[in-house]
């Protein structure tokens, strides 16, 4: 199957995003992730310099397709650059393009999930689809039952408060959903052949297709699951000691968990989800309105390129 596109792998990203341990799950019988994630603290802030470095260095292999990738490496980043700027330019994104990126990060470092396309890159294809999800990312997993070949479809929400992003996301996920049966059938003609080499794309078709005899005889289930990347307020304290400011700083959120969990369980039940995987990730923000901007433009400068 697919390798990941991302050029960083656990180790380096461990170095910039720091997990918070809990033990809430989600209310679901199939294969699930809630994950929550701190960045480094410094001078009781958020430190975006780890993050900024890391998200330069995969621009491109986010905003392009792996055809284009391959076919000029030297220049994927500065080709990513100007095709945020056309989507920005056109009017055609939602300002969430920080969400994206990190989802996308998320997936394919923390689920093992390769992407299969982003919306991003879709503005490079001949026929400019307009595509319902952020991205689509593939996930397999296998049980004692057989196996699971799952089509993600991510969705990010930027809002200071996490109540309303996680209620924003759902009704956007909603959205793709009711629109799916048209993606898959994109997937299966075009997409995937102007994105990919002829020997990729056939082997995704196969893998994400249904086909109804094989995949029973074989004890293969082809379904639909969620991405999610919540990116949202969480206040710094003060405290005195700056160690004892970022220890409490990670109880605060600890202890907002299971209220969270208990919030996405209602929205899974509220929008008769509970036979779908869920993959979902948070991140904390000094002040996410301001934030994304500020990170976005200086991602999108053309000089001081991470390799």
């Amino acid at each position: 199957m697919l390798i990941k596109t991302s050029s960083i792998g656990e180790e380096e990203f461990d170095k910039v995003f720091y997990e918070i341990p809990h033990n809430v799950k989600l209310d679901l019988a199939n294969e699930n992730q809630v994950k929550f994630f701190i960045l480094n603290i410094q001078n009781n802030q958020y430190s975006y310099y780890e993050l900024f470095k890391i998200l330069k260095k995969n621009l491109g292999r986010y905003a392009l397709s792996r055809k284009e990738f391959r076919a000029d490496l030297e220049m994927a980043i500065s080709k990513a650059i100007s095709r945020f700027h056309e989507v920005k330019n056109a009017g055609t994104g939602a300002g969430g393009e920080l969400g994206e990126l990190l989802l996308y990060l998320f997936l394919e470092v923390v689920l093992g999930a390769p992407k299969l396309l982003s919306k991003m890159e879709l503005k490079g294809t001949p026929n400019q689809y307009n595509y319902n999800s952020d991205a689509v990312h593939y996930f397999q997993y296998e049980t004692d039952y057989g196996k699971h070949n799952q089509v993600v479809l991510c969705e990010s929400k930027l809002i200071g408060d996490c109540t309303l992003a996680i209620s924003k996301a759902f009704d956007s996920l909603s959205s793709s959903l009711v629109k799916r049966e048209y993606d898959f059938s994109l997937v299966a003609t075009e997409i995937f052949k102007e994105t990919m080499s002829e020997t990729e794309a056939q082997e995704v078709i196969n893998s994400i297709v249904p086909n109804t005899t094989e995949d029973i005889k074989n004890n293969v289930i082809k379904e639909t699951a969620a991405g999610i990347f919540i990116g949202f307020d969480e206040k710094i304290e003060p405290t005195g000691d700056s160690l004892k400011t970022r220890a409490n700083t990670i109880n605060n959120i600890t202890l907002k968990i299971p209220k969270i969990v208990k919030k996405l369980d209602e929205k899974i039940e509220e929008k008769k989800l509970k036979g779908m995987s869920f993959y979902i990730y948070f991140l904390p923000f000094n002040d996410v309105d301001k934030d994304r901007e500020k990170i976005m433009e200086q991602l999108l400068t053309k000089d001081h390129f991470e390799g």
